[in-house]
This record gives structure tokens, sequence and C-alpha cells, in this order.
């Protein structure tokens, strides 16, 4: 595995690692705060709902390279290789389609929400926004490189070295 492939799943993984911890910090926080002591953090939601669709935005690029998305392939797997490849090929194409819409149509989206502030921390919309374009094209790049080169599993085993 190239070093700069190595390089992107670490710091995907890590950022995805924190983003979780956020969202179980933030969370627990959270309870303590409005049930114990009768306050609540409001900010704290705002920043665990960035986390998470940040988190899993990330994420979904090694999810698909690893496998993890649910498919129904027995009547896939039943066919020749070569139309099975086809098959695989006309699904990764119909994939990269519909995430080329999606980054699309997010791009105007997170554009025109640029100058929108979040309630709470005021931070500009499009970084909320701009997590699902990055998602679409994190995946898309996940689904060309398993089409053209099957390399997404980790040689070595899961997660980080």
């Amino acid at each position: 595995m190239s070093t700069l492939l190595r390089g992107y799943r670490m710091a995907a993984e890590t950022l995805c690692i924190l983003g979780i911890c956020i969202v179980a910090v933030l969370g627990g926080l959270q309870v303590v705060f409005r049930y114990g002591l009768g306050s609540s953090l409001v900010w704290s939601e705002e920043v665990m709902r960035l986390s998470m669709i940040w988190t899993v935005m990330l994420g979904s690029g090694l999810a698909y390279s690893r496998g993890h998305f649910l498919g129904m392939r027995f009547a896939v797997d039943a066919l020749p290789a070569g139309l099975r490849r086809g098959c695989d090929v006309l699904a990764a194409l119909l994939v990269l389609g519909f995430l080329g819409a999606i980054a699309w149509y997010g791009s105007v989206f997170a554009w025109k929400t640029r100058l929108q502030s979040s309630s709470t921390l005021g931070y500009s919309l499009i970084w909320l926004n701009g997590a699902v374009v990055i998602g679409a094209l994190s995946m898309g790049a996940h689904v060309l490189a398993e089409t053209l080169w099957g390399k997404g599993a980790p040689q070595g085993g899961e997660g980080v070295e």
C-alpha cells in the first residue's frame, strides 16, 4: 500500500474516531448538565451535529472500500466472471452518477448557504453543508479505485496500523 494511501486512511480514521469521541463525550456531558445540574450546554447540540455529519461523510468512503455496506450479491455472484464484472462496473457507474449529482447539488446548496450562520456558534453553514460534497467526492474516489484496481481492503488487517 502506498505511503500516500496509508496516510490518507490514517488521517480519515483518526478524524472519524475523534468525531465519534466528541459526540460521545458531549452527549454524556449534555445529559449530566441538563438532568444533573439543571443547566443545558446550549452549544453542544450544534457541535455534535457538525461532528456527526463530518464523521459520516469522511467514513463512508472507508466503509465502502472495506465492503461494509450492505449489498445483495447472491444473484450477481452466481453469474460467470465476465458478466459479474460487467454488473459490478455498471453498478459502479450508477453509483458514481448518483454521487456526482449529490456533489453537484450539494455544492450549489452549500454555496447558497455560505452567508447563513449557525444559530448558536455562528459559523458559516458552508462548513456544515460542504461535508456532503466532500463525502460524495471521497466516496466517489473510493468507488472508482475499487472498480479500477480493487485495492480497498487494508493489507495486514483492518484499521490504523
